[in-house]
């Protein structure tokens, strides 16, 4: 049964990294569905086996962090918003309990980090075709990769995340290079995928990635020395001759990799520079933190709060903090930071007392390294360097990323080999009773996902149509569109997605026909479409402007207007939401007041659109005024 189990661990991990990291919810229900069905099947091989009194401390604060943000997440304000914290947070700590309480055995967990370094060298040959290539490639031909030119992003589509994942692999991978007692064979393999990842790292370009795999490599180098000191201070020359020969090796390598990229020696030498817009970010997280600082605002509100705060300079949409403990912050508030740091404590300081337990125990140089050692070494290592890529970005939002941590904290609850899964004589464990919190949590994963499940399918399958629905030349992508859509609002008449997905063909389709009763019919589905997309996030700020710009073609502007005035007072700095407002304006001829929402937008990031908008408003100006010319004025000037 171990070994099903170990099978439908190594399945979800990959499913769902493969799959973009599960960065839409779609792609991550496989994958959780699989854990799922290991948590159901979990205890049978092992209802009768006490669980270890050691590992109470870090079980407990892992359950009490995971009960926090499932809690919060189903009593935010916006449901929509907090289904995937809620969904990711479950399917994370079922995969840690997995780790923790049945895959305990040393060899089980080699194969499971085996794995992970498998996909780290699938990703960087992904990765290293996009470096090289300077091409938006991905391996399947329905994930969408952005724009990032020849920055390594692997399955990702993202750089930053893909390197998230590659330096915890890299950490696991050196623990087992230098501390496991495998085979020769798998020591040098795993060392030559540990420089593959190191240099993987380095084409992704992610200055967060660079720090954070520096504090790991720095970790790892501290706990080696501090075990070497302890167990084998007559050969710490010599071990310290090879290492120095092997980071020598590594930077040679990564210097022959940067010299033929001056893009690579560019994001290196801005490595340690202040990133400033990462820094306006986080000032909006801590904005909102003040609002509720008890209990946060609620899971997924930063992407409200981000906007509602946003500075000026931030054009982009503000979608994270770029700051774990941030958004954490001010989403779940003071008790959600503090279970994350009692979480963290624990299992860091678990992992360190197994190492000082080796360290008593004596032995000489030959006889210390062990496979238990070898993944606690690695998982601390990992721990560190995941820990330090959060305060740099949204790494633990990436549901590929969570589970890999989870596998991380895992190894760390019950560290060891084989003993750990027995019970000491002096310290009789717990209930095996306590294994059933497992298919428990299993149960209360499915009920949450399973109703909803269709209709996020029917969510992405609109999402890949959404694009090509917009197009003029044609009825046929947006009537396909429309009959997703609706497939879709049966399952779950709430997905705001799918209610956009809707009212976007049906007043596409609009756009497209001629007979003007048959337009008008369209455009007002479309609007009775964007209302339940209003109902189901009113927070939304695209949401309610589309709705808005539905009301203005059916010419209903006195309805519109308070839509408007709500846009823009939910993000005041949003270039676009000023853009809407003064063609809203400029529909009904009010000149001067379309000229000051245009002339607001252009410095917010809506430059060009503000400029065309300007000019049609000086025309309009000039008509009135019998054709006499109007000086033209840039958008933003007094």
């Amino acid at each position: 049964m171990s070994v099903l189990l170990l099978i439908l661990v190594i399945l979800s991990l990959s499913i769902t990294q493969m799959l973009a990291g599960g960065s839409h919810i779609a792609f991550c229900l496989p994958g959780y569905g699989l854990l799922v069905l290991a948590a159901l099947f979990s205890w049978w091989p092992r209802r009768r086996t006490l669980v270890p009194r050691a590992a109470t401390e870090c079980l407990v604060a892992a359950i009490i962090f995971c009960a926090y943000i499932s809690a919060r997440a189903l009593l935010s304000p916006e449901q929509y918003l907090a289904r995937t914290d809620l969904y990711t947070a479950l399917a994370g700590v079922i995969l840690y309990l997995l780790v923790a309480l049945n895959l305990t055995s040393a060899r089980w967990r080699l194969m499971l980090v085996g794995v992970l370094l498998l996909l780290a060298v699938a990703n960087c040959t992904i990765g290293a075709i996009q470096f090289t290539k300077g091409q938006n490639f991905m391996p399947f031909s329905f994930l969408h990769r952005p724009g990032y030119g020849t920055r390594a992003s692997g399955f990702y589509g993202y750089p930053n995340h893909l390197s998230g994942f590659l330096e915890m692999a890299l950490m696991l991978g050196l623990g087992i290079a230098f501390w496991s007692r495998c085979a020769s064979w798998v020591k040098v393999v795993a060392g030559y995928i540990c420089v593959m990842v190191l240099l993987g790292i380095l084409i992704t370009g992610s200055r967060g990635g660079y720090i954070s795999a520096t504090v790991g490599l720095l970790v790892f180098t501290l706990l080696s020395l501090v075990l070497i000191g302890k167990l084998a201070s007559g050969r710490l020359f010599g071990v310290l001759l090879a290492g120095l020969l092997i980071v020598g090796g590594a930077g040679w390598a990564v210097k022959q990799v940067m010299w033929k990229s001056s893009f690579l020696q560019t994001r290196a030498e801005e490595t340690l520079t202040v990133d400033a817009s990462r820094m306006r970010l986080w000032q909006a997280a801590w904005k909102q933190f003040r609002l509720q600082p008890v209990v946060g605002t609620g899971s997924g509100t930063y992407l409200y709060y981000g906007r509602q705060f946003r500075n000026p300079a931030i054009h982009t949409d503000p979608v994270h903090a770029h700051n774990d403990y941030f958004e954490l912050l001010g989403e779940y508030g003071i008790l959600g930071l503090i279970c994350a740091v009692i979480f963290i404590e624990t299992h860091l300081r678990c992992g360190w007392n197994s190492i000082t337990r080796r360290i008593e125990e004596g032995g000489n140089f030959q006889g210390i390294g062990s496979n238990s050692l070898a993944l606690t070494v690695g998982a601390l290592s990992a721990a560190a360097a995941c820990l330090t890529h959060c305060l740099l970005d949204f790494n633990l939002h990436i549901p590929a990323n969570l589970l890999t941590a989870a596998v991380v904290f895992g190894l760390l609850s019950t560290p060891g080999e084989g003993p750990e899964a027995h019970v000491s004589e002096k310290e009789p464990g717990l209930s095996p009773l306590v294994r059933l919190v497992l298919p428990v949590l299993g149960i209360l994963t499915l009920v949450r996902i399973a109703p909803t499940a269709p209709s996020e399918y029917f969510a992405e399958r609109a999402r890949g149509l959404l694009g090509q629905a917009r197009r003029p030349e044609s009825m046929e992508p947006n009537k396909a569109l429309e009959s997703i859509a609706r497939r879709g609002l049966i399952w779950n008449p709430h997905d705001p997605y799918l209610s956009f997905a809707l009212a976007t063909a049906l007043s596409t389709q609009g756009d497209l026909i001629s007979d003007p009763v048959a337009k008008e019919a369209f455009y007002t589905q479309a609007v009775e479409s964007y209302r339940q997309e209003v109902a189901a996030a009113p927070g939304d700020v695209y949401a309610l402007l589309a709705l808005a710009q539905g009301l203005d073609t059916l010419k209903q502007f006195s309805e519109s207007e308070p839509l408007f005035a709500r846009a823009v007072e939910l993000d005041p700095k949003g270039g676009f939401a000023h853009l809407a407002y003064g063609q809203h304006f400029f529909l009904q001829n009010k000149l001067a007041e379309a000229e000051a929402q245009f002339r607001q937008a252009g410095p917010l990031g809506a430059w060009e659109a503000a400029q065309t908008g300007l000019a049609q408003v000086q025309e309009k100006q000039r008509e009135k005024a019998g054709g006499a010319p109007v000086a033209p004025t840039a958008p933003g000037a007094n």
